[in-house]
C-alpha cells in the first residue's frame, strides 16, 4: 500500500502544477488592475500680512539713509532708519517718515534754510538726488523698505535714540540736554534726557 501512494503522489504533484490542473482557475476574464489613490490633505498656503507702506515714505527714508550713511555698515545705515522712526513716533515730531526728514524752516521761496534743518544734507546746498542709484542705492532702498514693512518686529539698536551727530565734529550744544545711548560707526546717537527736553 505504502508502494502504491509512493507512485500516485509524483502523479498528483504533475497534475495539479501542469497546465491540464490549472484550467479551472483561468476560466473567466484575466484580472484587472486598478490604482488607489490616496487621499491627502490638502496644504493651505500660509497667509502673511504686510503693511501696505507709500513708495514715497520708501524713497525718503533711503535717501535720509543714503546720505547720511551710505559708506557705513548695514548696523549704521539701520541707526539711521530707526532714529528716523522713533522721530515718527514722537509726538514732538511730525507723523510720517517724509514730514520728518524734510522738517526744518523754509525761505520765502519753499527751499530748506541753509544748515536749519534735522538732517543736514537736505539744506547743505547740495543736490538731494543720488548721483549713480546702482547697486548701493539698490540695497539702501531694500533695507529702507524692510525696516517699514517690519518696524514692529526689529529691536531698536539706538535704545530710543531721536538724535545724532558724526564723531568728526564738534559736539553740537544740544547734545549737552540729552543722554548717549550708543555709538555706530561714525555717528554717536542720543535720546532725551528726562523731564523737559529741548528736541
Amino acid at each position: 500500500m505504502l508502494k502504491f501512494f509512493l507512485y500516485l503522489f509524483p502523479l498528483i504533484f504533475f497534475l495539479l502544477h501542469s497546465g491540464f490542473g490549472r484550467q479551472s482557475f483561468l476560466e473567466g476574464p484575466p484580472p484587472t488592475w486598478r490604482t488607489i489613490e490616496k487621499s491627502f490633505p490638502k496644504i493651505t498656503p500660509l497667509l502673511t500680512w504686510e503693511p501696505l507702506i507709500a513708495k514715497s515714505e520708501i524713497e525718503c527714508l533711503a535717501k535720509n539713509i543714503y546720505f547720511e550713511a551710505a559708506m557705513e555698515s548695514t548696523a549704521g545705515q539701520l541707526a539711521v532708519a530707526q532714529v528716523t522712526l522713533n522721530r515718527v513716533k514722537s509726538k514732538h515730531y511730525p507723523d510720517s517718515v517724509c514730514e520728518v526728514v524734510y522738517e526744518g524752516p523754509k525761505t520765502a521761496k519753499g527751499f530748506p534754510k541753509r544748515d536749519r534743518c534735522q538732517f543736514s544734507w537736505y539744506c547743505d546746498g547740495k543736490p538731494d538726488e543720488p548721483k549713480n542709484k546702482g547697486k548701493l542705492w539698490n540695497s539702501i532702498e531694500n533695507l529702507s523698505k524692510y525696516v517699514l514693512t517690519r518696524q514692529r518686529d526689529l529691536i531698536d539698536i539706538t535704545d530710543g535714540a531721536t538724535h545724532y551727530h558724526a564723531t568728526y565734529i564738534d559736539t553740537p550744544r544740544w547734545a549737552t540736554r540729552k543722554i548717549v545711548t550708543t555709538s555706530i560707526d561714525q555717528h554717536i546717537f542720543y535720546k532725551k534726557n528726562g523731564g523737559f527736553n529741548f528736541r
